[in-house]
């Protein structure tokens, strides 16, 4: 073989994937780090997949590709479907792969050394501080392993991929954690899978590659057998994790991105790093104490998407209690709700929930996205709280082909607060679903927005640029004052000393400023409860319930 075609490597790219698919809950049983980035195995699948449909998506069936292309296509996909840390790095991997085959026709043998030298050193280039002993080692590995080498494209294959294998099997010697936890590193055998995919592919052999992944079994027999060192899992609850934050930065009103100035700052702030992107879009992936001040800071320099928080501290208590992560050990029910902006986010997540898929108002998330969030949480069965009108459908109809997933049609954030108080995690999801919905009419929601364009609906008359008051998704009151406009719609409801208020304040708005709502509230009713909370959303100056 002395070289692969476009077409050949849109295959073997997809053929690996599913050999990562197979070796996912392996990778995942591996991952002895107690932190909330995902399962490693199922963050670089979901990379993966999303990079697959990139050249599908780019590089029809009835045409002709180059290789570049291919790879060019597969490395942008890469960058917006990466999940976790292993997604991340794995992008810029392939993100490497395409610099070493910029502008080329075909892969020759010396197109991969390229390719591989290029994957290896975006991969360390992405991490604030690389360490070795990770999947950073196993790519250098299989690179190196290859460089020099006077031989065809299959042998190249088979020398990185035993390179990356010999890489994988040192990793505990590099790192102390995997020895004390007893495993190789999760990403170094996602990596060492990939790499065998690929070669099984290329040489068009099913009895070749099968053996080659079968032989993996070595790297993870112990951790599917509950071999993790306990005690290495309980020391680490006292540590302190903090909040595990992504986005990616948009770049806003043509200005370029400055990526290294960007992942400096972060080094310096953060507690771990992975910056990676271009002078369009970065993607940040911090580990921090402080979420408020990071995402003040990326929104500085352009628009955020793909927004996404998680607590640390909570979520490492849970792994090292149970049954200390060994796969297959999910959740039997996971709450997974819908929502935009950093302190509902918050809310959700510090309440219980598993994790949250960012959307909503303008950004409705797609079927595919929540059904990779919804198997990212590995439960036996998920509640989906839509949280909106418009991602109802697209939930029930998720519903309707998988059983283990189920829905509380929540059309407000409101609405899906109401449900989440009502969710019991020890009881069945059928008991669940039915108190969730049931509490459902027990809370009345408000939206406050500014209106887009002037119309008028029923008896009221809105101007574009006015604020607008929405009850229950009914459009009642506009004013030229986003603070008069929620009290003019709490005025329409049917408020008395017994009614709870809870007021959420969006990223346009102050404390003070949902405060002065709230002080005149009680100046009418002394005696009611009234909670102030940062919500942080995006597009509705404020969200109100009443209970």
């Amino acid at each position: 073989m002395d070289k692969l075609l476009g077409h050949d490597l849109k295959i073997a790219f997809s053929s690996a994937t599913g050999r990562l698919e197979e070796f996912r809950d392996a990778i995942n049983s591996l991952n002895v780090f107690p932190v909330p980035d995902g399962d490693t195995g199922t963050n670089m699948l979901l990379t993966m997949r999303s990079a697959v449909q990139a050249t599908k998506d780019a590089c029809l069936e009835d045409q002709d590709y180059s290789a570049s292309e291919v790879i060019s296509a597969l490395a942008n996909g890469a960058f917006f479907g990466a999940r976790g840390n292993s997604g991340v790095i794995l992008s810029q991997i392939l993100k490497g792969f395409s610099d070493g085959l910029r502008g080329k026709e075909v892969l020759t043998a010396n197109e991969l050394k390229s390719a591989f030298n290029q994957a290896s050193a975006e991969a360390y280039s992405s991490v604030g501080n690389p360490a070795e002993g990770t999947m950073l080692s196993v790519i250098r590995a299989a690179a190196e392993g290859i460089q020099g080498l006077q031989a065809d494209l299959e042998t190249l294959w088979r020398t990185a991929y035993q390179a990356a294998q010999d890489a994988l099997e040192r990793t505990p010697q590099q790192l102390p954690v995997l020895k004390e936890a007893g495993v190789v590193d999760a990403g170094g055998l996602g990596v060492v899978v990939l790499i065998g995919g690929l070669l099984q592919s290329i040489t068009r052999s099913e009895t070749d590659g099968s053996s080659c992944l079968i032989g993996l079994s070595r790297f993870y027999g112990n951790a599917n057998r509950g071999g993790i060192n306990t005690e290495y899992l309980n020391t680490t609850v006292e540590e302190e994790w903090g909040f595990c934050t992504q986005f990616i930065i948009n770049q806003a009103d043509g200005r370029n991105l400055d990526l290294n100035s960007v992942r400096t700052h972060f080094q310096k702030t953060a507690l771990s790093t992975v910056v990676v992107g271009t002078e369009k879009n970065i993607r940040v992936h911090i580990h921090v104490n402080d979420t408020t001040s990071a995402i003040k800071y990326a929104e500085s320099l352009g628009s955020l998407s793909d927004v996404k928080i998680e607590d640390m501290d909570s979520q490492n208590n849970a792994f090292a209690s149970d049954n200390h992560g060994r796969p297959g050990d999910g959740a039997a029910l996971a709450l997974l709700p819908v929502t935009q902006g950093e302190g509902l986010a918050r809310l959700f997540l510090d309440s219980g929930c598993d994790s949250v898929i960012e959307g909503g108002q303008t950004m409705n998330p797609s079927i595919q996205q929540i059904m990779d969030a919804a198997r990212a949480t590995a439960a036996d069965d998920v509640i989906l709280l839509p949280n909106n009108g418009n991602v109802i459908l697209a939930a029930e109809q998720i519903a309707a082909s998988d059983s283990s997933i189920h829905v509380v049609p929540t059309r407000s954030i409101p609405q899906g607060v109401a449900a989440l108080l009502s969710f019991n995690p020890e009881a069945p999801w059928q008991e669940n679903i039915q108190s969730m919905t049931n509490s459902l009419s027990n809370v009345t929601s408000i939206e406050v927005a500014a209106a887009v364009r002037s119309t008028k609906i029923g008896k009221v008359e809105v101007q574009k640029g006015q604020y607008i008051g929405i009850l229950e998704g009914e459009l009642v009151i506009a004013d030229n004052n986003p603070e008069q406009a929620l009290l003019l719609t709490l005025g329409l409801t049917n408020i008395n000393t017994d009614s709870i208020v809870s007021i959420y304040y969006g990223n346009h708005k102050t404390p003070v400023d949902a405060q002065s709502v709230a002080s005149k509230l009680e100046k009418e009713f002394p005696d009611i409860q009234i909670d102030v909370i940062d919500g942080g959303q995006p597009h509705f100056q404020y969200l109100a319930s009443i209970e």
